[in-house]
């Protein structure tokens, strides 16, 4: 497999999107951190974390700039294995902070059971290699407590795009999860906004997904709805996003 990526020496924050230390963090007055995204900002004031789907037949790694990479839970086969091999060779790399999106996902056609195995032994990964994982779960969050439990992870677990209530956040929170909120929040649902303001200050992140929608939107929102200016709503995101995705 090729590598193609940039050396850390080519990074600086002004001029591009990946992040530095806080010490440098007074040259902007608002940095927006995008915790999960599938297309990189051009915005020199955002901070984009890239997700990069790997999968068996991954042969060329390239980003240019800070990056997840995962097995994602549509992209599971029998030939899993062979494709998590391949993430924990990726994690090596120094603009690799985390990995994801992995998870499980009862909606989709990979076999169940293929999913389940993949995600328990990248979990396990996540733990030797001390990295974050960012999760995809859709209609098995049944399962995806029980393997944290089961797990009892030390490295973060982010729950990515998160849209459902406040009950499931409450039991996922406990666990000791992060909560990702996207664009969702503009829709201004109940339950997702009971949810959105019951998350604690230090377990939020925010994200874009792969909606076509400006981080400074969904930061706008969410900031409204949780009772604070945007400006402490990036220094929060700055330290979490620090906090979780530490190199």
């Amino acid at each position: 497999m090729t590598i193609d990526s940039p050396t850390l020496s080519n990074f600086s924050l002004p001029h591009s999107n990946t992040y530095t230390s806080s010490r440098l963090s007074h040259y902007y007055l608002m940095t927006y951190f995008d915790a999960h995204s599938h297309r990189r900002s051009p915005d020199p004031s955002t901070t984009t974390l890239v997700c990069v789907r790997i999968s068996a037949s991954t042969e060329v790694f390239e980003t240019d700039g800070i990056c997840t990479v995962g097995l994602h839970p549509w992209d599971v086969t029998e030939d899993w294995r062979d494709a998590v091999d391949i993430v924990e060779d990726l994690t090596q790399e120094d603009l690799v902070v985390g990995i994801g999106e992995v998870g499980l996902d009862r909606a989709c056609d990979a076999p169940w059971q293929h999913q389940v195995d993949a995600f328990e032994y990248t979990a396990d990964l996540a733990e030797r290699v001390s990295k974050p994982l960012v999760i995809h779960c859709v209609k098995a969050h049944d399962e995806l407590l029980r393997i944290h439990r089961f797990v009892n992870p030390v490295q973060p677990w982010v729950l990515h795009g998160f849209v459902k209530g406040a009950d499931l956040a409450k039991q996922c929170l406990d666990a000791g999860m992060y909560l990702s909120f996207g664009p969702a929040v503009l829709r201004e649902s109940p339950s997702l906004v009971e949810a959105l303001k019951m998350c604690p200050a230090d377990r939020l992140l925010i994200e874009t997904d792969d909606e076509d929608k400006a981080i400074q939107d969904v930061y706008a929102a969410v900031a409204t709805l949780r009772g604070v200016t945007t400006q402490e709503l990036c220094a929060i995101q700055q330290q979490n996003f620090e906090t979780v995705f530490k190199r």
